[in-house]
């Protein structure tokens, strides 16, 4: 248990980082309004207006005694041209103005913020401030196929066309990419109208995707996509213009809310997706939706040249907030994830944030702005990653990777309860005051130190997972070997490249039946465990 010393410099620690996020958000604004002291306390939509609520503890100096509400672009700073409302002073003013919710005029996406006339000259005197309720806005909100928490990443050879491999698993969970580029263009068949334009997306692509999701949710099992941002000739604009210089040397790249046509495009894109697959449309249903992939491993995963984290928890945090806005619209039951990796201290760079950092930059300009219910995407492979017997360390190194302590460097399956007790402290709450879900939706065990060890950490892994409330699922990676991992010595599929089944298949397909008590025992007994119930770390 942590001393009540460090929670207190820890949570000092956090408050100053808020502040200066604040202050970061607002710098103009704080130096510009004198003694007055305005905030927006709530931008909500109701019915077809959204209702901005203004709070004043003190005045700031006015040349006539008007607050003038502002409608701003996620990339712009600062309001300019003309105010879209303005209402005289007040303790607390409500500003009433129209959505205009599929139109050219919408405001789904828009940030408000108050300013004043000061000298002549139009000053803000709040912080911009988002909506913060997109989801009442959607009308086909299906239920969750909340079957339980087993899961696999899906070979897409695999997918339906008479596969019954993951109905013989009892997969419950899945997950699946997305690859935004994949959609926009190529033959522009399927006509999408939305905000007062009409957008042609890829019909052969989306079949594909069609074809997954289709068979997913027949299958009644939860599906979870990854919405991914690669670079594709011809579509630079979907690409951050901080990120252009890296084309071609990256994976992922930031997504552009930074220029008028990348965003409308992400908006588009995003809605088209969330309302195709809200099911209600004969393709089925998507859950869970995740924005980037290990976003906190910048360079590799979600490339950007800028180094300031915050400014770069800025970027991802103003993508993360359109696709959630556009998805919720779509389907208020879905959940919206960030994705990290399984560093959670070690490693802070200017290409390579830590876990934790980043959670807590993300957080606080998110707070700063107008709090949403995100939720938490991890990846806690072991360290190093290749080793599957984590009960028997590569190393002495490795053993110290891997605490159960907040400040660990490494998080594995090992120590998990570390990051569901980090989202358990208020701060880190949604806006109903809940614990963040948490989806594990990659997690691989090698087969290179023996089947049986594979097996074994996967019995491990998942039974920590039903032992912790707030792990909503485990995707283990991956149902086949794929090749460019099996080079890297990650053969974590249940089968291998020729098709042949490991004992991974034997265990994972058994893992959560009625004789899943021998498998915990045959588990326990090969990893040398002799108090099953005290590994779990239960939370």
């Amino acid at each position: 248990m942590k001393s009540k010393r460090k929670n207190v410099l820890y949570w000092v620690g956090v408050f100053f980082f808020v502040v200066a996020v604040v202050i970061s958000c607002n710098s103009i604004s704080a130096k510009a309004a004198g003694t007055g002291a305005v905030s927006i306390t709530g931008a909500v939509i109701e019915g077809a207006n959204v209702k901005v609520s203004v709070s004043a503890s003190d005045f700031p100096d006015s040349d006539d005694g008007t607050f003038y509400l502002y409608a701003e672009k996620v990339y712009q700073i600062g309001p300019s041209g003309s105010a879209i409302a303005s209402l005289p002073m007040g303790a607390n003013v409500t500003f009433q103005v129209p959505l205009g919710f599929n139109t050219a005029g919408s405001r789904l996406y828009d940030k408000f913020q108050v300013a004043v006339i000061q000298g002549g000259k139009l000053v803000a005197v709040t912080n911009p401030r988002y909506i913060t309720n997109p989801e009442v806005l959607a009308t086909n909100s299906p239920a969750v196929m909340n079957n339980g928490k087993k899961g696999i990443i899906l070979d897409g050879a695999k997918i339906g066309n008479g596969n019954t491999e993951v109905l013989d698993l009892g997969v419950q969970q899945a997950a699946y990419n997305i690859n935004l580029e994949d959609v926009i263009g190529g033959d522009g068949a399927i006509k999408y109208e939305y905000n007062g334009k009409v957008y042609g997306f890829d019909s052969s692509y989306m079949s594909q995707y069609d074809h997954c999701v289709r068979i997913t949710s027949s299958q009644k099992i939860g599906l979870t996509m990854v919405l991914l941002n690669p670079y594709a000739r011809g579509e630079e604009f979907m690409i951050a213009p901080s990120s252009r210089g890296g084309i071609g040397r990256c994976s992922y790249y930031m997504m552009n809310t930074s220029e008028d046509k990348g965003l409308e495009y992400l908006e588009a894109v995003v809605s088209f997706l969330a309302e195709r697959y809200n099911g209600h449309n004969g393709v089925g249903q998507i859950d869970n939706w995740v924005i980037g992939n290990e976003v906190n491993a910048k360079n590799a995963w979600n490339y950007s040249s800028v180094s300031d984290e915050l400014s770069y928890a800025q970027l991802y945090a103003d993508s993360l907030r359109v696709c959630y806005n556009a998805i919720k619209s779509k389907n208020a039951n879905a959940t919206v994830c960030i994705s990290l990796d399984q560093n959670w201290t070690k490693i802070h760079n200017s290409s390579y944030f830590s876990a934790r950092s980043m959670l807590e930059a993300i957080n606080a300009v998110v707070v700063a702005q107008g709090n949403f219910d995100w939720a938490v995407a991890e990846h806690p492979y072991n360290y190093p990653m290749t080793w599957t017997s984590f009960w028997t360390p590569k190393n002495a190194e490795a053993v110290t990777m891997i605490q159960h302590s907040i400040d660990t460097p490494y998080l594995s399956m090992e120590n998990i309860e570390q990051l569901t007790d980090y989202l358990c402290l208020p701060a880190m709450r949604n806006t109903k005051g809940q614990v963040r879900p948490v989806l594990l939706t990659e997690i691989g065990y090698s087969s290179s130190q023996g089947e049986e060890a594979q097996a074994a950490a996967m019995v491990y892994a998942y039974q920590r997972t039903m032992t912790n409330r707030y792990i909503k699922m485990i995707i283990f990676n991956r149902q086949t070997d794929f090749h460019l991992e099996v080079k890297n010595g990650l053969s974590v599929g249940l089968s291998t490249q020729d098709g042949r089944r490991k004992m991974a298949y034997d265990y994972f397909k058994n893992m959560n039946g009625s004789d899943s008590g021998a498998y915990i025992q045959k588990a326990a007994a090969y990893m040398g465990i002799g108090d099953w119930n005290a590994a779990m770390n239960a939370r």
